[in-house]
């Protein structure tokens, strides 16, 4: 095993962050560095502790982590930690020599996905539609997929050695070069790439299934905060979620009228030239 740079303080802090994006891959990047023997990443996703409980509560945050095992990196994945500049600045407070990665995907299939899920959660109702969504910009569907306005205050504070962005859809389409460098990045021994999991894990289910979510995971959620955290760190309830999901299937989109799509396209057209500034466009090339 090789000990980076980071200081034996540092190794009783969590110095690793997967800071969003939502619906863009966290997961997926999550179950890839918690892979790897140099790296305990939390088995609760979804922390919220900065930009809200910071510096309170500092001995139950850090009870999520083995901090007495000599890995080089303790982890965690909050992906709304991009949408804020108080998160961003309490990290670096907290661990001024932490890594952090985002990781960002199409704008508009990132929203997509995020609406049909927001549905599952019962955020949006199930008779909402994108139309109605974009009637409204300040909605966190439309923001959270404007990544030219949350990713610029993280490299700010982060150079480059600390904060990558990485591209979904240019991760997918080289699986062990992506690897290879987001290896690279943590000065970390590499190893080759894990298998994929073969849960759907974080996936939008149907209507039936999101209805189920609703009347059964979503009341826990909201009065049992505890409960829930509990149970999302339990590989049974993550098995029968995805025995559901392969029973009831997942969310099917709806097609998008040529006005909508050229309607988001016009609101994204920011958002595609910070991708083509950080190298990714090719990846974004929308002429559909």
């Amino acid at each position: 095993m090789i000990f980076n740079h980071l200081n034996k303080e540092n190794n009783k802090k969590v110095n690793l962050f997967i800071i969003g994006v939502n619906k863009a891959g966290t997961s997926w990047l999550h179950f890839l560095l918690e892979k790897h023997p140099d790296i305990y990443m939390s088995k609760l996703k979804e922390h919220y502790y900065f930009g809200r409980e910071y510096p309170n509560q500092l001995e139950k945050y850090h009870s999520y982590f083995p901090f007495e095992k000599p890995y080089t990196y303790f982890g965690e994945s909050t992906h709304l930690y991009n949408q804020s500049k108080e998160a961003a600045e309490q990290i670096k407070k907290y661990c001024p020599e932490a890594k952090l990665f985002a990781i960002v995907r199409d704008p508009i299939e990132r929203l997509i996905s995020q609406f049909y899920f927001q549905k599952q959660t019962g955020v949006i109702s199930e008779k909402t539609t994108l139309e109605e969504i974009l009637f409204d910009p300040t909605t966190p569907l439309i923001i959270e997929s404007h990544y030219e306005r949350s990713m610029p205050m993280y490299r700010e504070l982060f150079d480059e050695n600390q904060f990558k962005i990485l591209s979904l859809e240019e991760c997918n389409k080289d699986h062990d070069t992506s690897w290879q460098s987001i290896q690279e990045f943590l000065k970390l021994d590499t190893i080759p790439l894990p298998p994929a999991p073969d849960s759907k894990e974080n996936a939008t289910g149907g209507k039936l299934f999101r209805s189920l979510y609703r009347a059964t995971i979503k009341p826990i959620k909201t009065n049992f905060p505890n409960l829930y955290g509990k149970l999302m760190q339990n590989e049974f309830v993550h098995w029968t979620k995805n025995q559901l999901l392969n029973i009831l299937g997942t969310a099917k989109k709806d097609t998008l009228s040529t006005e909508l799509i050229e309607k988001l396209k016009k609101e994204f057209a920011p958002t595609y030239a910070y991708l083509a500034e950080l190298g990714y466009g090719k990846a974004y090339n929308r002429n559909d």
